[in-house]
């Protein structure tokens, strides 16, 4: 009889640990749902913009002018000490330093340019790490993402932003922005990133 209650007990146990399994396996389902298309899309958009740290583009605004600027996101010099920045330059003389968390300034360059948000600026430019903490921050939260034919759309301290992306490989290759004050568009493109290049973006290594 002991043997029988025995085996009726373990039976029992089995049972409970099966059903509390189950259940979790629910709740993980539930809880944890697969992330959506827009989500992965986002994801693969930052890794892209992770990965190269050099943008070049070709901004097209509004009001008709053209614009060609290289942003790079790299380590900055400041006062003998290195921290993470980022270094815009525009064909037009304008340059733009933005070095977290007090640092953003900006000589040269037009009137119109200089009257436009230093942040709309790198959005266009397709400024590597601007764009990818956003993306990565959405993506972790999933919202704030609408996944179109080869387009992603979000945004960021209130300017709607259209990423273009490649149709294979999900790479951003564009950048559509429309802001209270300004709207344009931009083609972007991924550059390796060599000495020569950053000292002519005046970004020191040591």
């Amino acid at each position: 009889m002991r043997n029988r209650g025995s085996w009726v007990t373990l039976g029992t146990a089995a049972a409970v640990v099966a059903a509390v399994l189950g259940l979790g396996f629910i709740v993980q389902r539930t809880t944890l749902r697969a992330p959506s298309q827009a989500t992965l899309a986002a994801i693969r958009s930052a890794t892209w913009l992770e990965r190269y740290r050099l943008v070049d583009s070709t901004i097209t605004l509004d009001d008709g002018r053209v614009l060609r600027g290289r942003c790079l996101q790299d380590w900055v010099v400041q006062g003998g000490r290195r921290r993470r920045g980022a270094v815009l330059r525009l064909d037009d003389g304008y340059t733009l330093l933005a070095v977290p968390p007090h640092t953003l300034s900006a000589t040269g360059g037009t009137a119109a340019t200089q009257a436009m948000s230093p942040l709309v600026l790198m959005e266009l430019a397709g400024c590597p790490r601007v764009l990818a903490r956003r993306l990565q921050t959405l993506a972790q939260e999933r919202r704030g993402l609408t996944l179109g034919r080869d387009t992603l759309a979000f945004s960021l301290k209130g300017t709607s932003l259209t990423l273009r992306l490649a149709p294979h490989t999900g790479a951003p290759v564009g950048v559509a922005l429309v802001s209270p004050t300004v709207r344009g568009a931009s083609r972007i493109r991924f550059t390796p990133v060599t000495t020569q290049l950053r000292q002519l973006l005046g970004v020191s290594s040591r």
